[in-house]
């Protein structure tokens, strides 16, 4: 094995686990959106979405990578308000 293909396989083992994870956050997601909709709150939390990107930009061990840190989470956090809002509309048309 040549030396880009050691760097691939670790790539491909930390996706695995990056997958793994974003599944595990979307299950949490889900019963979020369920209370949300219980609740009647919105899907929106932006005070909640600051402390995220802050704290992604605090765990960002070099400087460097920090808007890429913020990118991700950004990403996620729309992914995460994606699936609520589906979940919110599927409830309030049943």
């Amino acid at each position: 094995m040549n030396e880009i293909q050691r760097y691939r396989q670790s790539i491909d083992s930390i996706d695995e686990q990056l997958s793994s994870l974003l599944n595990q956050r979307m299950v949490i997601t889900r019963s979020i959106a369920r209370y949300k909709t219980e609740h009647d709150c919105s899907v929106l939390d932006s005070q909640r979405e600051k402390e995220i990107l802050k704290k992604a930009r605090q765990r960002c061990t070099t400087e460097e990578l920090t808007p890429y840190h913020e990118s991700f989470f950004t990403h996620v956090l729309a992914l995460s308000r994606q699936y609520q809002q589906s979940i919110v509309t599927r409830e309030h048309t049943k």
